[in-house]
């Protein structure tokens, strides 16, 4: 399965950190693999943990958003195993004076239409105030020092920063990976593939924008219809655990 076979590629640089490939010697590359894929977690119950969507997200705002990943939500963990709170990944782009924190949520479901509702109530839960401070109080300390305008983005998430600034510099990118009846109806990439794609698409987004708060957030709905949800767990569990072992 191609699309596991992307994902997987992406653990090292989610589980150890975006800078640190930089600076692994040969020698210690198979460890540092092990390392990786016991951080993302060692347990037989995978099923309902959230960190291949964290992957899924990390992979799409890095490839089509080109972004440069900050920190990992699992630096946040308490404990091995215990999945952490916050949002499940923080980015960022500098493109000239613009500069934007991405902070992003992610669901792997099986319907669709229960993906985006459940991102829509996180637009409530999540980007309001008291709930940006309580995380910009953990993400500064763990932020790799090799950051591009790392001081900026310590003065972004300042306890004392003022809240329109916060707000304009923030992007909301939202992915939902849902199981999708295309690849039943379809096995190629017809004319008719790509409309029907772009229809189921387009009345998800439409879903979303209506069950969404009004606010002048900048959010980015990104959505990644799949066979089978159940089965990219079990593939991606799969090569998880040969990594741990490599």
């Amino acid at each position: 399965m191609p699309l596991v076979e992307t994902i997987r590629r992406v653990i090292p640089e989610y589980a150890l950190g975006y800078h640190v490939g930089y600076n692994i010697p040969q020698t210690e590359i198979v460890d540092r693999l092990q390392e990786a894929a016991k951080t993302v977690y060692t347990t037989d119950k995978y099923k309902k943990r959230g960190e291949f969507g964290e992957l899924i997200l990390h992979l799409l705002l890095r490839d089509f958003c080109n972004t440069i990943p900050l920190i990992s939500t699992i630096y946040f963990r308490d404990s091995p195993n215990v999945p952490a709170h916050g949002f499940d990944g923080v980015h960022i782009t500098v493109n000239g004076d613009e500069r934007k924190l991405w902070l992003g949520e992610s669901k792997l479901y099986q319907s669709g239409k229960d993906g985006i509702a459940d991102l829509a109530n996180d637009v409530t839960k999540h980007f309001n105030a008291d709930y940006l401070r309580q995380q910009f109080n953990l993400i500064p300390r763990k932020i790799p020092t090799e950051t591009p305008q790392i001081e900026y983005w310590k003065t972004l998430m300042h306890q004392h920063q003022k809240l329109d600034v916060i707000f304009s510099s923030i992007v909301i990118p939202m992915v939902c990976t849902y199981n999708s009846s295309l690849f039943v109806n379809h096995c190629n990439e017809t004319q008719q593939y790509i409309e029907d794609f772009k229809n189921e698409c387009e009345a998800l987004h439409d879903e979303f924008n209506r069950k969404k708060p009004a606010s002048n957030l900048e959010i980015i709905l990104l959505l990644l219809p799949i066979p089978d949800k159940d089965e990219l767990n079990k593939e991606l569990d799969k090569r998880l655990k040969a990594m741990q072992v490599i």
